[in-house]
């Protein structure tokens, strides 16, 4: 009993140093931890607006290929637009035909008169 009472005293204080420095080494563990969870807060923040500041890049980019892209459409519009018009042209060649008018039905000009007046009245009085 005497030797467990003679190795137990070297081994109680031993183990109350440790939790001796475990209860000190506590609120610096913790302190560890907020850092490093700060920093990688940190880090995260700076990721976050470098990313934002990727995204405004690339929109601003886009929009600048977008404006250039429509400002190039309209420049070949109007060289379109400049261009001569071209006429198709007519399957034949040679003299146009000569038509017999006296042949073609005609309506004399008494009765196209009749119809005008009559048009005109119709057309004042609505019903």
């Amino acid at each position: 009993m005497r030797a467990l009472a003679l190795i137990a005293g070297p081994v109680a204080s031993l183990v109350a140093g440790l939790v001796a420095s475990l209860a000190l080494a506590a609120p610096a563990a913790a302190q560890d931890f907020g850092a490093t969870t700060q920093m990688q807060l940190d880090a995260l923040r700076l990721q976050q607006q470098l990313d934002q500041q990727r995204s405004v890049a690339q929109h601003n980019e886009l929009m600048a290929l977008d404006a250039r892209l429509r400002a190039e459409q309209a420049a070949r519009t109007l060289e379109a637009q400049r261009a001569p018009t071209v006429l198709p042209r007519t399957p034949y060649s040679g003299p146009p035909a000569q038509i017999d008018t006296s042949r073609l039905p005609s309506i004399p000009d008494e009765a196209l008169a009749e119809s005008n007046r009559r048009v005109r009245e119709i057309s004042k009085n609505p019903r």
